[in-house]
């Protein structure tokens, strides 16, 4: 069985909040929901906060419009994944004193926009002179449905599911922090706000992959003690101008699951008993779900390549981010690395049977 504690992520959080006495209103332990659910009175509240202070330092985010659209996504996702409406959301944002008059024009816009595409609003925040730009978001929002979502609940024999095709996150992070290609990858996320009011009444658990779908599914994976198959082919998987790229590179199309850098579509399981009604809600209200493939009791992960399901190890994999201490190039090589490695463990146990 996978523990939590194997991912120096988890592990990390872990230390951080052991001394915090939980409150007895939150519905939630630590690590199974993107938000945080706490019960007031007949109604539940979903909380939920995250900065963005890395991805600018590492030139991942530099576009400061981008960066404003992307404090208010990254938040409201997190509500998304719990199945909650947005009620607004309050912003702090530390600006340095020669970040230009133009550009504070341009990440307030960002800021506005976002929340015009979600239907919420700044309720407020705070403003402070620093270094170096860093934005933090706190979300609020109310479960109207009486069912709230989180990552627990998946059970054997489901199906596997995303709200939208993957890999545009992991594959804009390499154009930008590899290949140094600022305009190769048109990059602009958006939460699934609407499409979760759909997805809560049918999901068995859900979690967004703002971490890339591997780092997502291992997690789901540890906390309700099962496992996965993507059976569907990576190249089905991925949104073309994805796809062409990391074939422009020549980077195995399913990398772009295993890097950290995701693309906010929510990922989640459904009973098959209820695949065939979510998919005529899904389609009446013009959404797309893509079907990954499957919830299984052994607790291990595999994915189809080239029409073989491989196992892989996904605490590797989220681990690697701090093995290689953000030393992205090396990062890189040794996720190419790893695929050589099961290509070739693959070719053997072909010839050998």
């Amino acid at each position: 069985m996978y523990q939590l504690n194997e991912i120096l992520e988890n592990k990390i959080i872990n230390k951080l909040v052991e001394g915090f006495e939980r409150s007895p209103d939150q519905l939630n332990e630590p690590h199974e929901s993107d938000a945080e659910i706490i019960q007031v009175g007949e109604l539940k509240l979903a909380i939920t906060t995250d900065s963005i202070s890395e991805e600018i330092s590492t030139g991942l985010y530099h576009d400061p419009y981008l960066i404003g659209w992307m404090i208010v996504t990254v938040n409201i996702s997190d509500l998304a994944a719990v199945g909650a409406k947005p009620i607004g959301i309050l912003i702090s944002e530390i600006i340095p004193k020669d970040f230009s008059e133009e550009k504070i024009v341009q990440l307030q816009k960002g800021i506005s926009d976002a929340c015009k595409k979600y239907n919420t609003f700044v309720l407020g925040g705070d403003t402070n002179e620093g270094e170096k730009l860093v934005l933090t978001g706190t979300a609020i929002g109310i479960i109207n449905s009486g069912k709230m979502l989180s990552r627990i609940g998946s059970k054997p024999g489901e199906l596997l599911y995303s709200s939208g095709k993957l890999g545009i996150g992991n594959a804009y992070a390499i154009s930008k922090l590899i290949s140094k290609t600022n305009s190769a990858i048109n990059y602009k996320p958006n939460a699934q706000t609407n499409f979760c009011s759909i997805i809560v009444k049918f999901a068995s658990s859900c979690m967004d992959t703002s971490d890339g779908l591997i780092s997502t599914l291992d997690q789901m994976m540890r906390l309700n003690n099962v496992g996965f198959e993507i059976t569907k082919s990576s190249e089905k998987l991925i949104i073309d101008e994805a796809l062409s790229y990391s074939k422009k590179l020549n980077i195995p199309p399913w990398l772009l699951f295993a890097g950290q850098h995701g693309e906010f579509e929510l990922v989640f399981t459904i009973p098959q008993n209820l695949k065939q009604k979510f998919l005529e809600e899904a389609k009446k209200n013009c959404y797309k779900p893509v079907e990954l493939g499957k919830v299984i009791a052994k607790n291990e992960m595999k994915i189809n390549l080239n029409e073989e399901l491989v196992y892989i190890n996904p605490g590797f994999i989220r681990n690697l981010p701090y093995e290689t201490k953000g030393d992205i190039n090396l990062y890189l090589n040794q996720l190419l690395e790893y695929d050589s490695e099961l290509r070739k463990a693959r070719e053997f146990n072909f010839t050998s049977n």
